[in-house]
């Protein structure tokens, strides 16, 4: 039975502003929130803005079950949207893919296995019906993974998954900036077109600030958003 939904998804709802017209054009993205941008699920509210109904997208969860992320994405999508292959980093019990459901997905017992996590990327794309004109990648939140690998690592994944997203696809990885330095945004930034810094959460109202990745440089004197 499907998890009920975080009502803290919809808390942010009233609240949430519109995203900047560079998220709509393919571009591959870095959210950088307060919080989590998981909590508010940004990614996936994104993918239902953006994406059609025929084409697909591959979903990495780190914070949240792959059963609660399909309760709040049909909860987003009521109309539909791409259809979602998820890699779930998140449980405990469950080792066996499972390729030909509902919902395609791959488990992984943790977030630390990166090498698990891009198979797990491999063996969705293999079983999902491709789309030759848009497919989506959302990482719903690199913090968990940056508690366990290096900036290095990192990156390195980022860069062999960077062709799963194709065509007019977006891409999105999120992240708690509060919770890492400077010099780990900057490297992460170098592989993405755009950062979308996202202040607020819950409680108070989101905020929206949208910045070139060719632009960004690590400020001098560190701030709440680091800009």
């Amino acid at each position: 039975m499907n998890e009920s939904i975080d009502p803290s998804v919809d808390d942010c709802t009233p609240s949430l502003p519109e995203f900047p017209d560079a998220v709509g054009t393919g571009a591959t993205i870095l959210v950088a929130g307060t919080v989590d941008p998981s909590t508010c699920a940004l990614g996936l509210r994104a993918l239902c803005q953006y994406g059609r109904t025929d084409e697909s997208a591959f979903v990495v969860t780190t914070t949240e079950s792959a059963d609660r992320t399909s309760t709040v994405y049909d909860r987003l999508c009521p109309s539909g949207g791409p259809s979602i292959g998820l890699v779930d980093t998140t449980s405990e019990s469950q080792y066996l893919a499972s390729l030909y459901g509902g919902t395609p997905t791959v488990f992984t017992p943790s977030s630390a296995d990166l090498e698990r996590i891009v198979i797990g990327l491999s063996e969705l794309s293999e079983s999902m019906s491709p789309n030759p004109d848009s497919r989506h990648l959302i990482v719903r939140s690199l913090t968990p993974i940056l508690d366990h690998s290096s900036t290095g690592r990192v990156s390195d994944v980022l860069q062999r998954i960077a062709g799963l997203r194709t065509g007019s696809g977006i891409g999105f990885y999120g992240l708690t900036y509060t919770e890492h330095d400077e010099e780990t945004i900057a490297a992460l930034a170098q592989h993405v077109d755009g950062i979308l810094w996202v202040t607020g959460g819950v409680d108070t109202p989101l905020t929206f600030d949208y910045q070139s990745a060719r632009r960004f440089s690590v400020p001098s004197s560190p701030g709440p958003s680091y800009r």
